[in-house]
């Protein structure tokens, strides 16, 4: 059984956008010769300069000291779920090619607002939807994008589903952290780096939208911050204060458009558990700003730990938070979330007819055990890493396993039993790049063996 497919446009999160020069030359791609160049002239990526989007990241890499999520492999699964050749993805562009093509990758240029790129989405849906439903695939960032054009921009065109994939509806504390502390890995600061995505509306977009700041009733949101800790982004206050107010108009309106339309095309999925920066406090003997993992005192404990970037509570919007049915909670952390089976089989349903639900039977969205890490994303090259793991069930407890290990860059490595219920090892020293993480557990109570594939960056 068939039926005529949708038109689907898959929106990629901050960072997974190729941009180009108005000479044509790509300036900033994935690959090790993008970082390096990036590296030494950040100032390439100031907002100033007019770059255009030509294309979506398509490996994972270590950019600008940070993993950035490639999107080949969620466009061949949509693309085969569907029953498609990988060849017919099209990318959106400033020429309308193949404006019947089912799978569309929608790039941008991720130093704008969200709402200045929801605007960009909408001239691709109308010139390509014809009529067609629309399902929407965003991942973080890009999952804003979608429900800010959804909010305000959509009318008239049919909206079958807008599903996300670790969006942080509420914001991300690692924005925060990155602004005001810097882009880190280990101990260094690349200031030229740091001070040029300081000057990103995109990155105020992602600034925690929730009380962030623990310890005290006058430094709550980001927007609050004593000048003495944000001084070194110009207007950090008022730019704070904006992006809050359009947070919160947006949730706002998406309320009220569920409300009025009676209508709620959006699924959520998400992960939990792994150690994800989540609150912040004010040092008092420095008065700097310390942002840690862990969630902050307003949120309640069952909702600890995210994927590593989003925090979970921070995934789940108010339009779907009591309606469990549109909650699909995943494995894996950030970066992976983009290439987990039960998103493309989920858009593989849009190639069959809707069968009833005797036919479908109880669908299940968990699975028993969860393995949970605790591992920057990038990683000193050369250098061993710490990396924390445990495994809990569905419901946070955490079990008791046999033996913990895992595999990186062709060497293995064992996990010793904490006290706590973690388990610890140290990653061997790893060559730049990007290094495909293996992980496993065993005994682990009803399921045996638990693996867990993810990524780690490398750089110096």
């Amino acid at each position: 059984m068939s039926r005529s497919l949708p038109l689907v446009v898959v929106i990629p999160g901050i960072g997974g956008s190729k941009l180009a020069d108005a000479s044509g030359t790509i300036v900033y791609r994935d690959g090790l010769g993008p970082l390096l160049s990036v590296g030494r002239d950040p100032s390439v990526l100031d907002p100033n300069n007019e770059l255009r989007p030509v294309g979506l990241i398509g490996h994972c890499s270590v950019i600008c000291w940070q993993l950035m999520t490639g999107y080949d492999g969620l466009l061949n699964g949509i693309s085969k779920g569907l029953g498609l050749p990988p060849d017919r993805v099209v990318t959106a562009g400033e020429e309308l090619v193949d404006p019947d093509a089912t799978v569309v990758a929608f790039p941008y240029d991720f130093r704008r607002s969200v709402e200045h790129i929801a605007n960009d989405l909408d001239r691709v849906v109308r010139a390509r939807a014809q009529g067609r439903r629309v399902v929407l695939v965003a991942h973080s960032m890009g999952g804003l994008v979608a429900a800010w054009w959804w909010a305000f921009l959509s009318e008239g065109i049919d909206v079958a589903e807008i599903i996300t994939l670790g969006t942080p509806y509420r914001g991300a504390a690692k924005a925060l952290n990155v602004l005001v502390n810097g882009m880190r890995i280990g101990p260094y600061v690349p200031q030229a780096v740091t001070d040029t995505v300081r000057t990103w509306d995109s990155v105020f977009d992602l600034l925690p939208h929730y009380q962030v700041v623990n310890g005290n009733d006058k430094y709550r949101y980001p927007y609050e911050l004593p000048s003495g800790i944000t001084s070194a982004i110009t207007g950090f206050s008022g730019k704070a204060r904006a992006a809050y107010a359009k947070n919160r108009c947006l949730h706002d309106a998406l309320v009220n458009k569920v409300a009025e339309s009676g209508s709620n095309p959006f699924t959520v999925y998400y992960s939990q558990g792994h150690a994800t920066l989540g609150h912040a406090s004010i040092d008092t003997h420095s008065d700097g700003l310390v942002v840690a993992k862990g969630n902050p005192r307003a949120i309640p404990a069952s909702w600890d730990g995210g994927d590593g970037t989003v925090p979970a509570f921070s995934a789940i919007p108010d339009i779907v938070e009591s309606d469990f049915s549109r909650w699909r909670r995943l494995a894996g952390k950030h970066q992976g979330l983009v290439e987990e089976k039960p998103v493309f089989e989920h858009v593989s349903e849009y190639a069959r007819d809707r069968l009833p639900a005797a036919a479908r039977g109880a669908r299940g969205h968990d699975v028993d055990a969860y393995l949970q890490l605790d591992l920057e994303d990038v990683v000193l090259a050369g250098t061993e890493a710490e990396v924390r793991l445990r495994v809990v069930d569905k419901a946070g407890s955490v079990l008791d396993v046999g033996n913990v290990g895992g595999n990186v860059g062709g060497k293995r490595f064992l996990a010793n039993r904490r006290d706590d219920g973690w388990w610890s090892a140290q990653l061997p020293a790893l060559e730049e790049g990007v290094h495909s993480l293996m992980l496993s557990a065993t005994g682990v109570p009803n399921v045996d063996r638990l693996v867990l594939k993810t990524r780690v960056g490398a750089a110096s």
